[in-house]
């Protein structure tokens, strides 16, 4: 079902976006210099983005979303399972902005809802969408930025972006941890994004590979050897 028209929003653009910090290709650090448990260290050969560089970034990313939405009724969707670890930090941080900065506000700095989009087994994409989660019409007329954790591809986000639009928000944005360079891209852009990657397979801090890795701190490159090991 295609949104009424007057109920259209850009969406997946990015317009007026800042650019996400860019990692090179090739920069890895490697998990020698880490603590990695012991039921990973076969797996995990290679360090993307330590821990501390991605609470660091999200700071920044949660002070340009306290800005852009100050005095506005914010409605943050995460999505599920993914995006947890991006989006407890995300809210922490935006609280502490709401609470310590000086100006008045009308407005709590956000309300949640909780969404799982389903349409990943291993490596590919399954290309049907599954949506299990909050009532999407209490977003009607609302300011909606959609937490994720990775734009890949940008299939996923363009089908539930036009599941939202149905619902007719105010406006419709996208924030996200990473970013990939991807010849595989629909061209989707996030509207807050911390990072842009190189199209590795990534695992750790939250991102998980058939379940497993998301309780790594790090966010990391997924050895081969781990495909075949953790495969269905």
């Amino acid at each position: 079902m295609a949104p009424p028209e007057d109920c259209m929003v850009d969406y997946g653009k990015g317009k007026e976006r800042k650019e996400p910090m860019y990692i090179a290709d090739d920069a890895f650090y490697s998990a020698s210099d880490f603590i990695v448990p012991s039921h990973y260290r076969p797996y995990i050969e290679k360090i993307l983005l330590p821990h501390g560089l991605v609470v660091d970034r999200v700071e920044k990313l949660a002070m340009d979303i306290h800005q852009h939405y100050f005095q506005k009724e914010l409605h943050l969707l995460c999505v599920l399972k993914g995006s947890r670890g991006f989006f407890t930090l995300l809210i922490n941080f935006l609280n502490k902005m709401q609470k310590y900065n000086g100006a008045f506000s009308s407005a709590p700095p956000y309300m949640e809802h909780y969404i799982r989009l389903k349409s990943y087994r291993n490596d590919s994409s399954q290309g049907k969408l599954q949506i299990i989660g909050d009532d999407l019409s209490a977003l009607k007329g609302k300011h909606v930025l959609i937490v994720e954790d990775i734009i890949d591809t940008g299939y996923t986000l363009t089908q539930f972006g036009s599941t939202i639009k149905e619902y007719c928000p105010k406006s419709l944005k996208v924030a996200s941890l990473l970013e990939k360079r991807t010849t595989r891209s629909n061209g989707f852009k996030g509207d807050f994004v911390a990072f842009s990657v190189a199209d590795h397979y990534i695992v750790g801090f939250c991102y998980d590979f058939n379940e497993m890795f998301r309780d790594f701190d790090h966010v990391s490159v997924l050895s081969e050897a781990a495909r075949k090991e953790f495969s269905v």
